[in-house]
């Protein structure tokens, strides 16, 4: 017998492919990022799994694993999907979930937001110091901070801007010090418990992690664009020009 036949009798023939079919299924399956495309893609493996025991292996343990399998996917996409249509969400939320988490399922990020707190700061409060431990992340809706570096002012951030990402992300100290210079309005993350959680959920930290990373290449940016000259907001009712080298 040539290596063709053989190739052709272990591996090729329709047989062998279906079953093929069912395991590059199941290896597509653990590349999804949304929970839902992984279920879904993970019961079509298990269908054609066990199509391939019943059919061509005549194998009915293979059969009854792979129908369990099916069972259990498809019950946890049916819980996502109450979920999903369960969750209901304030304008401030609608918008973190828009801006940080975009294509998050609603389950996912009802569940993290479980975890913000609204924290409100007046200005000259300190959120974060250069080279101390940070314990929270905020995640800005209104109001404007000033960053500081070794001293110097380099940025400002507002709305929709993270507080304290790198600080989370890589668990180490703050790499500036950000105080409120208009009245801020936050949701606010502790960082024992948001790590708890997103240790649970390999695709929620994932989308978090990107908008991280979209957050300071925007910051990056905008402090580019403002090089020599960074413009605080003024307070509300006030017109103030307060242009600070960086």
């Amino acid at each position: 017998m040539d290596w063709t036949t053989l190739f052709i009798e272990q591996f090729a023939s329709p047989g062998k492919l279906v079953g093929h079919l069912s395991y590059i299924l199941l290896v597509a399956s653990m590349m999804m990022r949304s929970m839902k495309w992984l279920r879904i893609i993970a019961i079509s493996a298990g269908v054609v799994s066990a199509f391939y025991g019943y059919f061509f292996l005549k194998d009915f343990v293979t059969v009854f694993w792979e129908v369990i399998f099916v069972s259990v996917n498809l019950i946890q996409l049916l819980f996502l999907e109450i979920e999903n249509r369960r969750a209901k969400f304030s304008e401030y939320e609608q918008r973190f979930i828009k801006s940080a988490i975009p294509g998050v399922q609603k389950a996912h990020a009802k569940r993290l937001l479980r975890l913000a707190i609204v924290t409100e700061h007046e200005p000259g409060q300190v959120l974060t110091t250069e080279g101390e431990p940070v314990g929270l992340l905020h995640y800005v809706l209104e109001g404007a901070v000033r960053i500081d570096k070794a001293g110097a002012m380099v940025g400002v951030c507002g709305h929709d801007d993270f507080i304290g990402e790198i600080g989370f992300m890589l668990g180490t100290s703050a790499t500036a010090t950000a105080v409120v210079t208009n009245s801020v309005k936050c949701f606010t993350f502790d960082h024992a418990s948001l790590n708890g959680m997103l240790n649970k959920d390999e695709s929620l930290r994932h989308a978090l992690e990107s908008s991280f990373n979209r957050n300071l290449v925007g910051k990056l940016v905008k402090s580019n664009e403002g090089s020599g000259s960074v413009s605080i907001p003024p307070p509300a009712g006030k017109s103030v020009d307060n242009d600070t080298s960086a």
